[in-house]
């Protein structure tokens, strides 16, 4: 039956209507740069567009699985139903989204038929249509359900308005994934490019991996540890977050060369490396492990415990290998770094304890500066050990102990350093109780864990031993060698000045002991005494000697007898003195002459002449003096 020009009329006045909301429905959506702007526009304008009671969005999450984004209208009862929908699932979305074509079910009838096990659902929220259509562009994305609570006809122009309006929405969407990729790849730039100035401003193992590991966990690992190859070739844990750290630090060997850049799982990582996998807490599955490589080369390893409810996509993986990259170039530069630090600090060590060990006077003080240096290395002092005789050792103590002396063939690490002239490098106890087992049962190293010993040389002479102990087993590295030669040098050189030192002293004492008693025999001779140098001139006299001459002491010493007594026959006396001297020998003597005691009076004495030895050479000559009477005639 024909329509009537006012039903054509009201007709055609609905479509415009319809085309502007449609253009105004696409207007919006050509501003919506995100895909909750999406679906915030399609359920509050495209609902009152085609006249439906509830609107459901669902997308593609993972292949053929349709997650619900978003919905108006729904009951909190259907939306726990189908949160989360499989291929298998009987509503019409999936199929809409499997076949790539609407569903159109006109009354509940249709409903009931299709999809009885949603029609008990429907019937309770009171829908008598529904309608399901694909978001269809390059390729699915997912798909549209409305409802509706009046059976509806779906004639073309229905179909035709509900399907612009899911184009419009489906290609507002794919702007908005492509937004959504270029702003993720943006972020990714920028957090690596960050990462990446950071790292490169990092100087020490520990700002980068704490750098790494805040990173890594951003991109989605529940945690991670950073683990350095050292010198030795085993792996060191620089640092931990999140993960069992205590037992990643006993880890003996990083994977291989040949590794994958990603190990994944633990099974893999055990294949790689068995002990990296049983240190691994077997509760954090999944784990993967990642070789840090430079130039070709392994050093060292970076271990994350995945989270399982955020696993890591293809792009976040993709982050990580690039910013473990750039950890290992960090890494090597810190080690270089710190290597050249510490170098820089343990020669400032070596030149602070050269400079104090230039004022020991002792060797006490030489033992107490040498252990105070080796806190450098981490080492737990240091003990001195000094050849005293060709067939003894002296350990010297520290705090005023007593000192313990045993023999040059003794079965310890000092006596073997000082006999061989070579250093000893014991990394462990078992090495100590293999070389020395008597010093290992020692309970003084019972609190030790490792040993190096240099000999004391100084201007080609064995002087003695040093010692060093470790409060740990470890590997004693050419870094450490060498500090403890460094030091052990400028300690040889002190010990040596430190025996002169005592030396010295001990002359010093034996000479004022001599003197002392020198002095007190002079004293106490019953007899006058005089003693001259190896020129005949005074250099002590006693009192006796003072009051028989009656000229002072004092105007002795330095003068000759003949400047000092004019009245006795000099050159006599100087005959007798050169004879002892040039002999050795004591000769007796008679004098007659006079002195300032007794001026004018002839007088007679007795003398005895002898050499005075010093080390067996004669210094000089001494004289006694006994005063005889005068014979008459």
């Amino acid at each position: 039956m024909p329509r009537s020009p006012s039903n054509s009329s009201d007709s055609l006045a609905q479509r415009l209507a319809r085309y502007e909301e449609l253009h105004a429905l696409g207007v919006a959506l050509a501003g919506a740069i995100t895909r909750e702007d999406v679906a915030a526009i399609v359920l509050e304008r495209g609902l009152a567009l085609v006249g439906a009671r509830a609107v459901s969005l669902f997308l593609e999450r993972e292949p053929e699985v349709l997650e619900l984004v978003a919905s108006v209208g729904l009951s909190e009862r259907f939306r726990d139903r189908y949160r989360r929908v499989g291929p298998d699932a009987t509503v019409p979305q999936v199929d809409a989204f499997r076949t790539g074509a609407p569903v159109w079910l006109r009354d509940p009838a249709e409903i009931a038929a299709r999809y009885p096990a949603a029609a008990d659902l429907a019937a309770e929220e009171g829908d008598r249509a529904w309608a399901s259509v694909p978001l269809v562009l390059d390729r699915r994305r997912g798909a549209i359900g409305l409802r509706f609570s009046r059976p509806r006809a779906f004639d073309a122009d229905e179909r035709a308005l509900i399907e612009a309006v899911t184009q419009q929405c489906a290609q507002a969407l794919d702007r908005a994934r492509l937004y959504d990729v270029q702003r993720q790849l943006t972020e990714r730039i920028t957090r690596l490019q960050r990462a990446t100035s950071e790292l490169s401003a990092a100087v020490t193992p520990e700002e980068v991996a704490a750098i790494a590991l805040r990173e890594l966990i951003a991109m989605g690992a529940r945690g991670g540890a950073v683990l350095h190859r050292g010198a030795t070739g085993e792996l060191e844990l620089v640092l931990a977050q999140g993960v069992a750290g205590a037992a990643l630090a006993r880890v003996a060997a990083p994977p291989p060369e040949d590794a994958p850049r990603w190990i994944a799982g633990r099974e893999a990582i055990s294949a790689a490396s068995p002990a990296l996998g049983a240190a691994l807490d077997p509760a954090g599955e999944p784990w993967a492990a990642v070789p840090l490589r430079v130039e070709g080369r392994d050093a060292g390893v970076v271990v994350l415990g995945l989270d399982v409810a955020r696993p890591l996509g293809e792009d976040a993986r993709n982050d990580a290998l690039a910013l473990i990259q750039q950890c290992a170039q960090a890494l090597e530069r810190a080690r270089v770094f710190d290597a050249q630090r510490r170098l820089a600090g343990r020669l400032a060590r070596v030149q602070s304890t050269a400079s104090a060990l230039s004022g020991a006077a002792t060797a006490t003080d030489v033992a107490e500066i040498a252990a105070g240096s080796m806190a450098a290395i981490g080492a737990a002092g240091a003990e001195l050990h000094a050849l005293d005789r060709a067939d003894r050792l002296t350990h010297v103590p520290r705090g005023g102990a007593a000192r313990t002396v045993f023999p040059i063939d003794a079965p310890t690490l000092a006596a073997e350093v000082v006999r061989t002239g070579r250093a000893v490098w014991l990394s462990s106890r078992a090495e100590l109780e293999a070389r020395f087992p008597a010093e290992a049962a020692d309970p003084a190293r019972e609190a030790q864990g490792a040993w190096a010993a240099v000999p004391l040389l100084a201007s080609g002479e064995t002087l003695g031993a040093l010692t060093v102990p470790f409060p740990e087993e470890r590997a004693i590295d050419d870094d450490d060698r060498a500090f403890v030669r460094l030091v052990a040098s400028p300690c040889a050189e002190a010990l040596a000045r430190a025996r002169l030192y005592e030396a010295v002293a001990r002359s010093r004492l034996e000479t004022e002991w001599s003197a002392g008693v020198l002095d007190a025999l002079f004293g106490a001779a019953p007899v006058a005494l005089a003693l001259f140098d190896r020129e005949m001139r005074y250099t002590r006299v006693n009192a006796r000697l003072e009051a028989m001459n009656g000229v002072p002491a004092a105007a002795h010493l330095g003068r000759t007898p003949l400047q000092v007594l004019p009245g006795l026959p000099g050159e006599q006396l100087a005959v007798r003195f050169r004879t002892v001297l040039e002999t050795g020998r004591s000769i007796e003597s008679v004098t007659l002459g006079e002195t300032p005691a007794a001026p004018g009076t002839s007088r007679r004495w007795r003398e005895s002449w002898f050499p005075v030895r010093v080390g067996g050479a004669i210094v000089g000559v001494g004289v006694l003096v006994v005063e005889e009477p005068l014979r008459a005639g």
